[in-house]
């Protein structure tokens, strides 16, 4: 079969895989079991890139990692927030336009970060100390937390998902510099989230 089924991915299939499980999820109303698979997406995109590290892998490969990590980025991370905020009333042909232009974001921000990426793997070795523009990854800890605060204080998720959405997907596509955050901060922010908004349900 063609593609790649070794360690260095199986975290980048188990983002796709959870986040598919979550859309099901939501679209069954089931929400909170749905936010809790896309904090487990989270996680899994926080520490691909350390697995594939891990082993001493071709160019072939290291492209293959690149382009399906923004490809399982772009259903987790873009797909993903949309399908939440319709099953969780955005139903409204209104929303239409806001769902396009979130995905929209997020897959330009993905393009943009490969192709920059790429381009600085040629010219200088190490890692990035920032990022242009808001990683998509940062979805997995930012609604978690978003759902937690709407049930806390008693708001109805419909009147801030919208704004929350537009924001986010402007930061995606902004030229902030925004500096690279310990993966593992974000994992347990994202987990987090997922935490206290079951408990507040």
């Amino acid at each position: 079969m063609i593609g790649i089924y070794d360690y260095t991915v199986i975290l980048t299939y188990g983002n796709a895989v959870f986040s598919i499980v979550g859309m099901y999820l939501a679209l069954t109303q089931h929400v909170v079991e749905a936010i809790f698979c896309l904090a487990l997406s989270g996680i899994c995109d926080m520490f691909d890139g350390f697995v594939a590290n891990m082993k001493e892998r071709t160019k072939s490969e290291m492209c293959y990692g690149i382009q399906i990590d923004s490809l399982a980025d772009l259903i987790s991370f873009g797909v993903f927030p949309t399908v939440l905020g319709y099953a969780s009333g955005l139903k409204q042909g209104i929303y239409l336009p806001l769902f396009v232009f979130y995905i929209l974001a997020a897959l330009i921000r993905l393009a943009h970060y490969n192709v920059t990426e790429m381009e600085r793997k040629e010219h200088t070795e190490g890692c990035r100390e920032y990022y242009e523009g808001l990683p998509v990854t940062s979805s997995a800890a930012l609604i978690p937390l978003l759902f937690f605060i709407a049930g806390r204080f008693h708001i109805a998720i419909t009147l801030v998902y919208p704004a929350a959405l537009l924001t986010i997907g402007f930061l995606f596509i902004s030229k902030v510099k925004i500096r690279k955050v310990d993966p593992r901060k974000l994992a347990f922010g994202a987990f987090v989230g997922a935490v206290v908004a079951f408990f507040v349900r």
